[in-house]
C-alpha cells in the first residue's frame, strides 16, 4: 500500500516538473533578451554578410533542434503574418556550394496583442464637467496587467497631453471652454517601466455655456392672484 502511494506521489511530482519545464521554456515579456513586437509589425534583421544568406527557424518553446523553417522577405525580414511569440533561431551559410551552416543564435520574441480602447463621450454644461469614462480590454491579462493611460485634446490633428489625466477615466476641470473639442484616450502596456503598443480612441465632447440669467418682469407673469374687494 505504502509502495503504491509512493509511486503515485513520484508520478505526480514528475508530471508537475515536466509541466513547469514546458511553461518556463515559453517566451514571456520578461524573458531575458526578449524582443517585443506589436501585433502587425515585421521583424527586420540586418542584411546578411556579403556572400552569405540568413537561415531562420522557429519554435514555440526553447529548443536546440528547431525544425520550422521561416521564409524571409528580401532575405532579412520576417513578415508580420509569420511573426509569433516564441524562439527564432538564426544561422548563416555561404552561397558557395558545399559550405557549412553556422551555429544558431537564439532570438526570443514576444508579440503583444492589441489593446481594445474606447471611452463614452459625455457632453456637459460649462460649470458642471462630467466624467469621460474609458473602457479597455486587455488581451494579455494576466500575463501583463500594468497599463499606462494618457488623455489628450486634439486640434487640427495635433494632440496635446492633458496634465494629470493619466487614469482610465477623466473629468475635465471647471471652468472648461465652450465649444466642441476632440478628446483622445491613449493606452499602452507597461513592461519594465516602458510603454508599448499604444492604442487610442477619439470622440468629440461638446461643452455648452451656462444659460443667461432670466430677466422676467412681474407684470408679464400670468395666473397670479389678483386683489379683491369684499
Amino acid at each position: 500500500m505504502n509502495n503504491s502511494i509512493t509511486k503515485t506521489i513520484l508520478a505526480i511530482t514528475f508530471l508537475l516538473i515536466c509541466t513547469f519545464s514546458t511553461v518556463s521554456a515559453q517566451v514571456l515579456p520578461t524573458t531575458s533578451g526578449v524582443s517585443l513586437f506589436c501585433k502587425g509589425s515585421d521583424l527586420t534583421l540586418p542584411a546578411a554578410p556579403s556572400g552569405e544568406n540568413w537561415i531562420v527557424k522557429y519554435s514555440a518553446t526553447q529548443t536546440t533542434t528547431p525544425s520550422t523553417g521561416i521564409t524571409l522577405v528580401s532575405g532579412n525580414k520576417i513578415a508580420a503574418a509569420d511573426l509569433n511569440t516564441g524562439y527564432y533561431y538564426l544561422s548563416s551559410k555561404s552561397t558557395t556550394p558545399g559550405s557549412c551552416e553556422s551555429e544558431l543564435q537564439e532570438i526570443p520574441v514576444y508579440v503583444l496583442k492589441p489593446l481594445v480602447v474606447d471611452f463614452t463621450p459625455a457632453n456637459f454644461c460649462l460649470e458642471s464637467p462630467l466624467a469621460q469614462v474609458g473602457a479597455v480590454t486587455n488581451p494579455e491579462d494576466p500575463t501583463i496587467t500594468s497599463l499606462a493611460y494618457q488623455w489628450y485634446t486634439v486640434t487640427g490633428g495635433v494632440e496635446t497631453a492633458i496634465s494629470g489625466a493619466t487614469t482610465k477615466d477623466y473629468t475635465p476641470s471647471a471652468p472648461a471652454t465652450v465649444g466642441t473639442k476632440t478628446h483622445r484616450l491613449k493606452v499602452g502596456y507597461v513592461i519594465n517601466g516602458n510603454k508599448y503598443c499604444a492604442q487610442m480612441a477619439d470622440h468629440d465632447v461638446t461643452v455648452t455655456a451656462k444659460p443667461v440669467k432670466p430677466t422676467i418682469t412681474p407684470g408679464t407673469i400670468t395666473g397670479t392672484a389678483t386683489a379683491v374687494t369684499f
